[in-house]
Formats: structure tokens, C-alpha cells, sequence
């Protein structure tokens, strides 16, 4: 009996539940003094809404997280690849920048010059303890011949060595086995410069103790032996030392031209008869 009773008030509650319903949804669409307890119940539960639409938002943009990843990846190996072509392009540039300076510099001194001149660019560079060696894109075909002069924009490189079709060896002044007859620019003192095998040191050897050369004398071309025109720079002097029991003077010097950084050389032509 109690339990029938139990449910005929459930059934009561939820018909007079019911009715109320339709009576406020009645009373809401013809009157608007809900709409201000309505407004009040909205803010409240505002933080409960937000609250609630968490877990949903978290598993929406990790699913957007996954989906995306490939994307993210293509676009980050896109950008690396451009990074470093831009990289090597910049490094290029400068390279060129460079070339195109040395080559004005070149270009510069040609009219500086009294005799005539062939640009010829360089191929490879041999640097070693024992040989001192570039290769430029000059041969016979272009009129290269054994013991032509080779300068750049400050002073004297050195000298062809060796002719092949296309291409000229020069053996540098720095090279062991070179010797250059030169005199000291001030009073015109004749000595030689010989290699060392290092590219910043040359030697002046056999020169009396009583020899008129100090730090700072530019040595130039001589014009002896025929090889090279007189005039040319060759090397400045670096160090005067004086040994005792030595009957001559220690002299060492460093190459006007900048062996190890010229990218072309001039060559100079064969004088005319």
C-alpha cells in the first residue's frame, strides 16, 4: 500500500512539474518580467558553462595538434632548406663581392703599368713547404710563354715556370727554389731575394756588414737577368740583424703582393722588338 501510494505522489509531482513548465514557457513568450531572473541565472552559471566546456576544448585542439603535426613538419624542413640555400646564396655574394674587388684593383693598376698586361684568372694554388705553385687559365693559345713576369695590383707574384695548351704554371717568389735580382728602391744596393718556402718570408742573403739596407727599404725589380722589368715592387724589408762571426748581415723581407689571397694575376706580355 505504502509503495502505490509512493508512486502515485511521483506521478503527481512530475504532472504538477509538467504543467508548470508550460506555464512559465506561456508566460515567457507573452510577458518579459522573467527576463531579468533569467539574466541573473545566465552570469551565475556562466563559470559553470566554461568550466564544463574544458575537457571538450582540450580534446578538439589535440586532435587539431595531431592532425596538423604533418603540416608542421613539411612547413619547418621547407623553411630549413630555404634557410640555408639563402645561407649559401649570402655566402656566394660575398664571395663575388670579393672577386669583384680584387679585380677592380687590377683593373686599376693596368694603366699604372708601362708595359702591357694579360689578366689571366687563377686555377688552383699549390702552397707547401716545398713549392709554391699557381696554375692559371693561360697557355700557349694565348701567347703564354717560359719566364713571363707575373704581378698583381701591388707587386711581383713570380714567374712562368711551365706552358701547356691552356693552361701556365707560375712558380712564386716564395718558393725555395726562386731567386730575384733586385736593388733596395733609396740608393739602388743590387742584392738577390730568394723563397723560403714560407708565403709571408723572403731572404736577402750575402750582403756585407757594412751593406746600406735598414726595416722599411722597398726591394724592386732590378731589370738583371732579363726575366723581370726593372722597377717593379718585390718584397719590403721586415728584419736587419747583425751576427757576430758571421761575415754578412741577416736580412729578411715580406712579398709586396698578396700571395695568399689574389684570385688573378697579370701576366706581362712578351716586349716587343
Amino acid at each position: 500500500m505504502a509503495s502505490r501510494f509512493r508512486r502515485d505522489s511521483d506521478g503527481l509531482r512530475f504532472f504538477l512539474a509538467c504543467v508548470l513548465a508550460i506555464v512559465l514557457i506561456v508566460i515567457d513568450s507573452t510577458v518579459a518580467w522573467l527576463d531579468g531572473p533569467r539574466n541573473v541565472v545566465s552570469v551565475v552559471l556562466r563559470p559553470v558553462q566554461e568550466l564544463a566546456s574544458v575537457p571538450r576544448r582540450l580534446v578538439t585542439s589535440f586532435s587539431s595538434a595531431l592532425e596538423s603535426e604533418p603540416d608542421v613538419k613539411v612547413a619547418y624542413e621547407n623553411l630549413r632548406k630555404e634557410y640555408f640555400q639563402l645561407k649559401s646564396e649570402s655566402l656566394l655574394l660575398k664571395a663575388l663581392e670579393h672577386e669583384n674587388d680584387d679585380l677592380r684593383a687590377l683593373l686599376g693598376a693596368i694603366p699604372r703599368l708601362q708595359d702591357k698586361v694579360v689578366l689571366a684568372e687563377l686555377v688552383s694554388a699549390r702552397i707547401d713547404r716545398d713549392s709554391h705553385r699557381f696554375i692559371v687559365g693561360l697557355g700557349l693559345r694565348q701567347n703564354a710563354f717560359l719566364g713571363q713576369a707575373a704581378v698583381d695590383d701591388q707587386g711581383v707574384i713570380g714567374q712562368v715556370t711551365d706552358v701547356m695548351p691552356l693552361t701556365s704554371s707560375i712558380t712564386l717568389i716564395t718558393d725555395p727554389s726562386h731567386a730575384l735580382p733586385v736593388q733596395v728602391k733609396r740608393n739602388g744596393l743590387r742584392t738577390t731575394v730568394h723563397g723560403t718556402g714560407v708565403i709571408s718570408q723572403l731572404r736577402v742573403p750575402f750582403l756585407n756588414l757594412n751593406s746600406d739596407i735598414v726595416e722599411g727599404d722597398i726591394l724592386v725589380s732590378s731589370g738583371m737577368g732579363g726575366r723581370f722589368p726593372s722597377g717593379y715592387p718585390v718584397a719590403e724589408v721586415k728584419q736587419v740583424q747583425v751576427v757576430d762571426d758571421e761575415a754578412f748581415i741577416r736580412v729578411q723581407a715580406t712579398p709586396v703582393a698578396r700571395l695568399d689571397r689574389t684570385n688573378s694575376v697579370l701576366l706581362l706580355a712578351r716586349p716587343e722588338n
